[in-house]
Parts: C-alpha cells; sequence; structure tokens
C-alpha cells in the first residue's frame, strides 16, 4: 500500500520530468503578410506547443488563438497585410506570358518581404534570445525568398520548410525530390496531371525557365543576408540543401499522386478543425433551407465587392433563377438589387458552413484552404480561378470529376446558370463523396503528422536519414548528363569506326572492279 501511495506522488514528477527532457525550442519565421498562408502554419506551430515544446513565432498575425503558455509570439513589421486587399477589377484568364508576369510579381514581393524581415526588430529579438538560450530548429515557409533560410545558419540549427501551396519548381532540388513535368503541373500552371502535348510542352518551359530565372531572387536574398550579417555566410542556394523536412499543403487524392521522398511530407487540410457551433442567424438559414443551400466566398485576399457591375449583375440575374438559398461573404454593404434568395454577410465560418449537410455546392475562386475544406466536407465546388494555384486547384477538381470551372472572363447569367446546373448533377455529388472519403481516410490527422514529423526532424535528423542523395548532387550529374555525353561519343565512336570500315571496304571493292575492267580491257 505505501508502494502504491508512493508511487501515486510521484508519477506526476515523472511525468515533468520525461516531459521536459524531450521538449525543444522551436523558431518559426513567417515573413509572409498573407493571412491564408499563415492559416496554414500557425496550426502547426500550436500543435507543437501542444505537444510540450517551446514555440517562439514570428509574423505578421499573432494571437490567432488563445494564448497558451509554451507558445510565444513576436510581430514582424514593414509589409501591408493581405486581407481584402485585390480588387476583381482588370482580371483575365491566365495565359502563357502571364505565367512569367506573376513569376516577376512573387520575385518583387519576395524582395520586399525579405527587406521587411531583416529589417524588423522581431528579428534582432529572437536573435538575442537565442544567444542567450539556443533554439534547438528553425520552421520557415517555402515560397517566393529564401533570405529567411539563413538564419538557420547563423543559429546553426535544423531547417524545416512549410509550403501552403504546391511546391514551387525551385523547392524540387533541395531535397532531391524527382520533378518530371511530364505528368507534375506547374505551381504557376493551369492543367492538372493529365496533359495534352502542347500542355506538356508549356509546363516543361515554365517549370525549367522559372528554376532558372529564380536565382536572380536567390542573389538578390545572398545580398540583402550579406548586408544584414556581413561577409561569411554561404550561398542561400546552398543553405536550402541542408533542408531537413518540407511539409507541403497538398493530398494525393486531390493534386494527384507523385514520387515522394521522405523529406517531403504532405499534410493536406492541416488547417481544418473540429467543427464549431455557427452564428444563431448563419445556423437558421442553413437548418430551415430543405431545398438546399449555395455557399459563395472567394478567401480572405479578393474582395468579392469589388466585382465590375456587369459581372455583378450577370451572377446575381443567374442566382435570382435557382429555387436555392444563397449565402455569400460579401465584404461592403448589400449590393443594389439583391434577389430575395440571396443572403450577404461580410464574414462567413467557412469551413462550419460548408460542411452543414444542406449545403449542395460551394461557388469558390480555387484558394486550397477553402477548396481542402470542400473536399473535406464532400461538397461540389464551381471554381472561379484568378491568380496563383487556384488554376491547378480547379484544374484538379475537374479532373476529380468534383468541380465545374467557371472561368472570370466568361462570366455572363447564362454560363454562370449553366455552370451551377453541372454542378448539381447527381455524378459531381458522388465523386465528391468518393474523394471526400479518400481524403479523410488516414492513419493520423495531417497535424499529428505533421507535429512528428518535425519531433522526427529533432530526434533523428542529425544524420539527415530521410534526405535524397539526390539534394547533393550537382545538375550534370543528377540529370545524367555526362553519362549522355560519355554515352553519345561511345555511339559515335562506334559510327566512326563502322563508318571507316564500310569505306575502306567499299573501296577496297571498288578498287577491285576498276581492276578487273582494266584487265579485261587489256
Amino acid at each position: 500500500m505505501r508502494f502504491k501511495s508512493l508511487l501515486h506522488l510521484m508519477l506526476p514528477l515523472w511525468v515533468v520530468v520525461i516531459g521536459s527532457s524531450a521538449a525543444y525550442r522551436i523558431l518559426g519565421l513567417f515573413g509572409h503578410p498573407g493571412l491564408s498562408h499563415f492559416k496554414v502554419f500557425q496550426p502547426i506551430m500550436r500543435g507543437l506547443a501542444e505537444a510540450g515544446h517551446q514555440v517562439t513565432v514570428v509574423s505578421y498575425f499573432p494571437s490567432l488563438d488563445e494564448p497558451h503558455p509554451n507558445y510565444t509570439d513576436f510581430s514582424f513589421q514593414g509589409q501591408e497585410l493581405l486581407t481584402n486587399a485585390f480588387s476583381l477589377e482588370g482580371f483575365s484568364r491566365r495565359r502563357f506570358f502571364d505565367n512569367f508576369v506573376e513569376f516577376y510579381e512573387l520575385a518583387s514581393w519576395g524582395f520586399e518581404t525579405c527587406s521587411a524581415a531583416l529589417n524588423s526588430p522581431a528579428l534582432d529579438q529572437v536573435l538575442a534570445l537565442h544567444r542567450s538560450k539556443p533554439f534547438d530548429l528553425l520552421v520557415t515557409e517555402y515560397f517566393a525568398t529564401d533570405c529567411l533560410l539563413g538564419i538557420s545558419h547563423v543559429m546553426q540549427v535544423p531547417l524545416v520548410g512549410l509550403s501552403s501551396c504546391a511546391l514551387m519548381p525551385w523547392h524540387y532540388e533541395r531535397v532531391g525530390l524527382p520533378d518530371d513535368p511530364s505528368y507534375i503541373p506547374s505551381e504557376f500552371s493551369t492543367f492538372s496531371e493529365r496533359m495534352s502535348f502542347w500542355e506538356r510542352f508549356e509546363n516543361w518551359f515554365v517549370v525549367r525557365s522559372t528554376n532558372l530565372l529564380y536565382r536572380i531572387v536567390q542573389w538578390n536574398d545572398d545580398r540583402q543576408l550579406v548586408a544584414k550579417f556581413g561577409k561569411g555566410l554561404p550561398s542561400v542556394r546552398e543553405i536550402a540543401r541542408n533542408t531537413s523536412l518540407i511539409l507541403v499543403n497538398q493530398h494525393y487524392t486531390l493534386s494527384g499522386a507523385r514520387p515522394l521522398v521522405p523529406a517531403v511530407v504532405e499534410i493536406g487540410g492541416v488547417h481544418i478543425r473540429k467543427q464549431k457551433p455557427l452564428p444563431t442567424d448563419i445556423q437558421k438559414v442553413l437548418d430551415h433551407s430543405p431545398e438546399g443551400v449555395i455557399v459563395i466566398s472567394w478567401g480572405s485576399v479578393l474582395r468579392a465587392s469589388t466585382l465590375p457591375q456587369k459581372k455583378r449583375d450577370a451572377i446575381l440575374n443567374a442566382l435570382r433563377r435557382l429555387p436555392m438559398k444563397v449565402l455569400w461573404k460579401w465584404e461592403d454593404e448589400s449590393p443594389k438589387g439583391l434577389p430575395k434568395n440571396v443572403i450577404v454577410r461580410k464574414w462567413l465560418p467557412q469551413r462550419d458552413v460548408i460542411c452543414h449537410p444542406n449545403v449542395r455546392i460551394f461557388l469558390s475562386h480555387g484558394g486550397l484552404l477553402g477548396v481542402s475544406e470542400a473536399v473535406h466536407c464532400s461538397v461540389p465546388v464551381v471554381v472561379t480561378p484568378i491568380y496563383g494555384d487556384q488554376f491547378i486547384n480547379a484544374a484538379a477538381l475537374v479532373n476529380r470529376g468534383m468541380g465545374v470551372a467557371m472561368y472570370y472572363d466568361k462570366i455572363t447569367p447564362e454560363y454562370v446558370y449553366q455552370c451551377v446546373q453541372a454542378a448539381l448533377q447527381p455524378s459531381v455529388r458522388e465523386a465528391a463523396i468518393a474523394v471526400s472519403a479518400a481524403y479523410r481516410h488516414r492513419p493520423q490527422t495531417a497535424l499529428e503528422l505533421s507535429v512528428w514529423s518535425i519531433e522526427n526532424v529533432l530526434k533523428n535528423g542529425a544524420r539527415r536519414l530521410e534526405k535524397s542523395y539526390g539534394s547533393e548532387l550537382s545538375a550534370v550529374v543528377y540529370n545524367s548528363w555526362d553519362v549522355g555525353l560519355v554515352f553519345a561519343g561511345m555511339v559515335a565512336l562506334c559510327l566512326a569506326v563502322v563508318v571507316t570500315v564500310a569505306t575502306k571496304l567499299l573501296n577496297k571493292k571498288s578498287n577491285a572492279r576498276r581492276a578487273a575492267k582494266k584487265s579485261k580491257r587489256s
């Protein structure tokens, strides 16, 4: 009895000792000012804190959740937040050269992001914290700049990258991940994995050319890091090869299967949490709509209220013909001429609304968070891609049979109505249910997998066993250009020998014929 009493007294102490011995100090640096990106990263950092690690996060979006004793926030400065920031005036369908226009915009954005982050007092604060009590790991976003990767070298800690969308072309080589443009669409493209010849041609060209162009961005990163820390740092291209892990917000059930190395882990839907109670007014609308509800939301960056009048009227006229109610995220006051079946709200708890059983379809711009929520909730999507990865997300939905593409430049009342009717077909609903079942059927949640993968780097990543040796190879060796050159040389040598022998034999035969003819004449 005394032993049992002692055991009960000591058990809490053992738990504290064991937990603290396994706890690490983790730093997260997220310099992109887009809320949709940070909504993917914040749950992971919060999950690490809840797992017992001491987590420090520097971002533009502190305190999204209730405070946690293991989670400390710092704020970057110098960038305008991307919330309801983009107007819909002037957008059209993406053309070939728009790939490079968008790359240029991302490169400029990356330069500004890098400059703001490196010059932010918050970065100096966490560097001072590291000097007093070192961090064990750096987690940062992999997107349009690599300058914050330099902090991992300054701190001499392992590096983990998070991607809120499909990997950019320049991310593959740093972990030795196979990148085949014949069936892996670029983040800049508009295709699914099923591409025609000309689509493969465009995809190959865009992937290879943007990969080369990104070297210019990395040179700018190098220059800014030298200005901050002085000479002696390796190039960010070299630092990037020290990546231990990339967590990417995709899942093969939606984006398509592709070869992955252990250093790349798909965590699609990591931001999706347990359903919360809806606001009373929205709950009432959904509950009292047995005929069904259509939900329209174009994300946290695009402002639906900036739709040109002609397109706005076209959508409203199409919705007026439908027997269902419509819930529309609309940032300003209600537009004029609003049909009786259309209800607008400045904000919608998107995931919780979409998962209501009376929701029939979701009209979206194709942002990956909303698309993932629709897949999770088995809701068909009418998707209108505007920029970025929205085009490949739209193509993925269409390819899976659970989406209908409604292109922005083609919007008319009849076109919108036809797209909605197409999405209401039973076959589309059945495809959405099937994809959702596969998407949700996993051995562990995306968040559990994320936390485990990062902890695995901390515990076993010193020898970088999860990395492919391909990340250490030069482009010449990785693509076997040297082998091809030697093989071509061997073939050329064999052909030269054959040609030489054949020429000699032919000459010998020709000389014999001449000699024979000469002897006959004589």
